[in-house]
């Protein structure tokens, strides 16, 4: 069978799907991701190398511009109307027919889309073929999800209800008001790790002993003076810190594969957050939903500041499950990483999560399921 994924092409985005893609892959099936052609070099090293890349549509930066264009909305702190317009109108209109024709050149069979993604719904309504809504994380309120589909719905005409909703989020972390629209198959999130990865070369702490946080604010949002403030403030606790660079370029340390500072950090260039969850024994970040499962799936507990997108939501959910702490602004880190660190209730809520997303179905099941003849 031929399982085509079709994903915006943003690492969270897709990165969370890599587990099913290895485990389709696995079950001997061939897999494609459908996605913007700007994308392909960025993410071709953590893809799995046997996935095909079918490249259409545009890049965030041009169908969020052309969104932006249309509503005169900030497109980094929208509404859901605002959100509907990037994802279901101008994505959408970008990518729909290019799409459409890639999809039917390589023959899918089946198609999983991930939820902010419009097109691969609107694909799989035009072969005629069942599709799979696949969660990275909380599931959207119905607000934002209602006008994603109202958009791309004014586009695309004809549409299919999703068969099943392959469900990431332990139900810690999942609105407990959510109704879902299609059965939920439950999946076990992992953090990501690439297929032959090396072992990732740290030097180390100078002072063994002290408590370690990993800061990662992603790939969007990794603003160097974000960054850099969130350091600040992980150091003024007293810890010692891991930190992500993401798309930082700005940062003096970008250049670096890994950077000793002296007050106490380690800089690391973008890697998979599997091979440093380990390494810590608290998590910083955003609240993008694969730091979010990814550290919870480690029992770590969190200190989130949002940055944007989802990105409250997610940090919201957390918050509410007793493994994080959510911060407002920079001001607030220092106090709330010595919370997290001294307070032994945040990890063990995080534990309690772990072990539950440790008993959830692994992807291979959850493919052999969906992917039946």
């Amino acid at each position: 069978m031929k399982l085509l994924f079709s994903a915006t092409p943003a690492f969270g985005h897709v990165l969370p799907l890599v587990p099913l893609m290895q485990a389709a892959l696995d079950a001997g099936h061939a897999v494609g991701l459908l996605s913007s052609a700007g994308f392909r070099a960025s993410v071709a090293d953590e893809l799995p190398p046997e996935v095909e890349f079918l490249a259409a549509g545009a890049m965030p930066g041009e169908f969020s511009e052309e969104a932006a264009r249309r509503t005169g909305a900030d497109v980094f702190h929208p509404t859901p109307a605002v959100i509907g317009e990037i994802f279901g109108g101008a994505r959408v209109d970008l990518g729909l027919s290019e799409s459409i024709g890639k999809a039917a050149d390589w023959r899918a069979d089946l198609v999983v889309a991930e939820p902010f993604d419009a097109i691969g719904p609107a694909v799989a309504a035009r072969l005629g073929i069942a599709w799979h809504r696949a969660g990275i994380g909380p599931a959207l309120p119905a607000a934002i999800s209602d006008e994603i589909d109202r958009a791309a719905s004014a586009r695309s005409g004809r549409s299919v209800p999703a068969s099943s909703y392959l469900d990431p989020c332990p139900p810690q972390l999942q609105d407990p008001d959510w109704s879902p629209a299609s059965p939920v198959r439950p999946v076990r999130p992992q953090a990501h790790r690439r297929a032959k990865d090396a072992a990732l070369e740290l030097p180390e702490f100078d002072t063994p002993g002290k408590p370690t946080v990993l800061v990662t604010f992603g790939t969007i949002f990794s603003d160097p003076d974000v960054l850099a403030t969130a350091v600040a403030a992980v150091a003024d606790s007293g810890a010692t810190a891991i930190a992500t660079l993401g798309a930082s370029l700005r940062h003096p340390a970008a250049s670096q594969e890994v950077r000793a500072d002296p007050t106490g950090v380690r800089y690391v260039p973008f890697v998979p957050l599997g091979q440093l969850f380990d390494r810590a024994d608290l998590v910083v970040g955003a609240g993008g939903v694969g730091t979010i499962l990814g550290a919870l799936a480690h029992g770590l507990p969190m200190v989130l500041w949002p940055q944007g997108a989802d990105q409250p939501i997610n940090a919201a959910r957390a918050a509410a499950s007793g493994t994080s702490i959510t911060v407002d602004s920079a001001a607030g880190i220092r106090a709330a990483v010595t919370e997290a660190l001294e307070n032994s209730a945040y990890r063990r809520e995080a534990g309690k999560v772990a072990a539950e997303i440790a008993g959830r179905p692994d992807p291979g099941a959850v493919i052999a399921e969906i992917a039946q003849p």
